[in-house]
């Protein structure tokens, strides 16, 4: 009778036993056992010099861009003085060779202005001069016309003359017709004789106007020579201009080599890459270290990962991206999100820090279970830890 009361029970603490287990919750997740790791970022010197501070120790929380160390600057300091210096004297120089660029582009201008205004005078007295002979020549043909005219005049007068002398010498026509005839004479001669001044007067005024319009145009040569004057110079301010560029091109070179000797003051200041956690301290005041040299190990607390093995026989369970969640002692009641963001496409012995012989013949796959964040940095590197990865959502 009391074992048929039993069986009941028993039957009853099984089911919850099993409910219970902890293998319930192994069903559900893919196991993996680890430690907390978190990819170590170096932080090294570009410049070498002997370490005058450290402002930081191993275990020292750091946010990016705070002073790590700092190295003895003299040299470098030095060096920025004396690349300003020739900065200055390249600047100094490229500046007189601009002033002197200036100086032959005005003297070519000035010259260019004088060209312009000598032709314009010159193309106006020439045009005064030709209009001068233009004139002078009508003048020549209304003279040459007019003494054609005085002299018929002149050659009618004189038959006339002639033939009333002769009539009056004969007594046939009175005095005052050949007073008359004489008279007409003698004024058709003067009359001829101005013509002939007149049209040496107006071929004179040609001749004149013509050796006007030659004397311009020899002043033309002036403009030839003020030309080749210009040509010259022209030639002279681009050889100038080019040696203007050569000095500019020195100034750009003095300027890149100030901004280098800068940037080399600048990396005697060792920053924090990113927010982290000094893991290794490599230096201490008064080492010398070269250029390269590792000063600092950090580890970024925001992107830690678990890192573990599986059974080969699971492996086909888990894929890139499936979500987990990790547990460590010291947070016996956490649970921090993670998701599978590596897994080994080759499976290899466990290793030896398995302490189990029976263990470590096995073959396993490496894992990471990357956490999705650390609040307040509660997590740290070098923590033993529990990751579950599930299958079952």
């Amino acid at each position: 009778m009391k074992l048929k009361r039993f069986v009941p029970f028993l039957i009853l603490m099984v089911v919850f036993t099993v409910s219970c287990s902890p293998f319930q919750k192994a069903e559900k997740n893919v196991y993996v056992s680890g430690r907390i790791e978190g990819d170590e970022i170096d932080v090294g010197t570009k410049v070498p010099g002997r370490v005058a501070r450290v402002f930081v120790h191993e275990g020292d929380d750091v946010e990016k861009g705070e002073t790590l160390a700092v190295l003895d600057s003299k040299a470098v300091l030095a060096k920025v003085a004396q690349a300003e210096a020739a900065l200055k004297a390249a600047e100094k120089a490229a500046q007189a060779k601009e002033e002197e660029v200036k100086v032959y582009k005005k003297r070519l201008n000035a010259l260019i202005d004088k060209r312009k205004s000598l032709k314009k005078q010159l193309d106006f007295q020439l045009k005064i001069a030709r209009e001068k002979k233009d004139i002078a020549v009508r003048d020549v043909s209304l003279a040459e016309e007019a003494l054609k005219k005085a002299k018929a005049v002149y050659e009618r007068a004189k038959a006339d003359y002639e033939r009333f002398k002769k009539l009056y010498e004969k007594k046939i026509i009175p005095r005052s017709e050949f007073d008359k005839a004489e008279m007409a004479f003698k004024v058709s001669m003067a009359d001829f004789e101005s013509a002939k001044e007149n049209l040496a007067k107006a071929e004179k005024a040609v001749k004149i106007a013509q050796a006007g319009i030659e004397i311009v145009k020899s002043k033309y040569n002036d403009i030839s020579s003020l030309e080749n004057e210009i040509k010259a110079l022209e030639a002279t301010v681009r050889a100038k201009e080019k040696e203007y560029l050569a000095f500019l091109d020195r100034v750009n070179q003095a300027e890149a080599v100030v901004e280098e000797a800068k940037a080399h003051l600048s990396d005697t200041v060792i920053k924090a890459p990113v927010n982290g956690t000094v893991t290794v301290k490599y230096v201490n005041v008064g080492e010398v270290v070269p250029a390269g040299f590792r000063l600092f190990s950090i580890v970024n607390m925001d992107e830690l990962y678990l890192k573990g093995f599986i059974p080969e026989k699971q492996v086909g369970l888990i894929h890139l991206k499936q979500p987990a969640y990790v547990e460590v002692d010291a947070y016996p009641n956490r649970k921090f999100p993670a998701y599978v963001s590596y897994v080994a496409q080759k499976a290899e012995f466990t290793p030896k820090e398995v302490q189990t012989k029976e263990e470590r013949v096995k073959e396993v796959f490496g894992v990471k279970l990357k956490l999705k964040s650390n609040p307040g940095h509660v997590l740290k590197p070098g923590m033993p830890a529990d990751g579950y990865i599930e299958i079952e959502r």
